[in-house]
């Protein structure tokens, strides 16, 4: 019906009703509902006062007619949605400080970023009065992160504060390490080194522990409730119990002995079948450095591949047995009689007689003076 209407007003200038009825011979009642529904929708407009005459409008004027009122009103209520949001986010602040205290009423503190990490690091060492323990696990750590925790650290030494820390291993090839080490010990403060894993951690008079977050940020966690901080101490007294003092004069023997010990941790780790990323990560080394040992320990053994030195490793019984290799054995091992290398090689023993395929035991060491 709509469309009749419509149809027939745009052939016609005007009109009224009783024309409507008359030309297209329908109901009163019908083409009046009609025409409203038009007139609504503003493709209809009235010549006269009274509302009795009719012109058509186009479809293009209807629309921004009928459209930019509902435009007007979706912008004003766009407006206040955006208006009421700001409101309610504006009480964000208040609501992380909120947790945030929460969270240390609990003995936890959450410190996502780096620049207040340092801040909050540097304001517990101040605050610190009797003994700060550190664990630092890797090899060498940056010139610039020394060079900042040098000056912190001096100033806790000199005013009497006790300071223990570990490392692992490697860090006695990194010299800037060494560095700040024979720095902090010309003041009293007491480094070792160790060759088993080791978990980051800062503990500020056994009261306060500092550990990095698990998602891999450098944000930390600052953990006031007593039992947690007394677990993360006695993880730390058992680790510097079997730890040995850092050498800053890092003579050659002390070398081959740490070299010796971070091998033996390799050989152990090779056997269990860990994954070469996880090793360096555990042996606090690099990746390329790892694969290098690997490599070096795979040939000495006369292995095929990597699997094969594993198997060969527990088979024999190697891990605790290697000793730093002999200037003379091309293979880097010192062999007493009767000991073979894994090549199939049979030496004589004392009595002139060969042992068996079943007795070669290989004795090749898979040290080296640096890691």
């Amino acid at each position: 019906m709509d469309f009749r209407v419509y149809e027939y007003a745009a052939n016609c200038e005007t009109w009224d009703l009783d024309t409507l009825v008359a030309a297209l011979g329908v109901p009163r009642d019908h083409a009046a509902a009609s025409v409203r529904r038009l007139l609504e929708m503003r493709l209809l407009r009235t010549l006269d006062e009274a509302g009795e005459q009719y012109a058509v409008v186009s479809p293009d004027s209807a629309a921004a007619l009928a459209v930019t009122p509902a435009e007007n009103e979706l912008r004003r209520r766009m407006e206040e949605i955006d208006h009421l949001r700001h409101e309610i986010q504006g009480l964000l602040p208040v609501y992380a400080r909120s947790r945030g205290r929460d969270r240390e009423r609990d003995g936890l503190q959450v410190v996502a970023d780096l620049d207040d990490v340092r801040d909050m690091l540097a304001l517990q060492a101040a605050r610190c009065g009797e003994e700060v323990l550190t664990a630092q696990p890797g090899g060498g750590r940056s010139v610039e992160v020394l060079t900042e925790a040098a000056d912190r650290d001096e100033d806790m030494l000199r005013r009497g504060v006790r300071m223990r820390t570990v490392y692992q291993h490697p860090a006695r090839f990194h010299l800037p390490t060494t560095a700040y080490v024979e720095r902090l010990s010309g003041l009293g403060g007491e480094v070792r080194t160790t060759g088993a894993s080791l978990m980051r951690l800062i503990v500020f008079d056994r009261k306060v522990a500092v550990l990095p977050l698990t998602d891999g940020t450098s944000g930390a966690v600052v953990v006031r409730e007593p039992n947690i901080v007394d677990f993360v101490v006695s993880a730390f007294e058992h680790v510097w119990l079997a730890a040995e003092p850092f050498p800053v004069d890092r003579c050659r023997d002390q070398l081959r002995s740490v070299s010796e010990e971070v091998d033996q941790a390799l050989l152990r780790l090779l056997v269990s079948g860990e994954a070469d990323r996880l090793i360096a990560r555990r042996l606090g080394i690099s990746l390329r450095t790892l694969q290098r040992r690997v490599s070096r320990i795979v040939e000495r053994l006369g292995a095929a591949n990597r699997l094969q030195a594993g198997y060969l490793i527990h088979r024999y019984g190697l891990v605790g047995d290697f000793h730093p290799a002999g200037a003379g054995d091309p293979v880097g091992g010192v062999r007493p009689a009767g000991e073979a290398r894994l090549t199939g090689e049979t030496e004589p023993a004392g009595d002139g007689t060969k042992p068996s395929a079943r007795s070669r035991v290989p004795a090749a060491s898979c040290s080296s003076a640096a890691p």
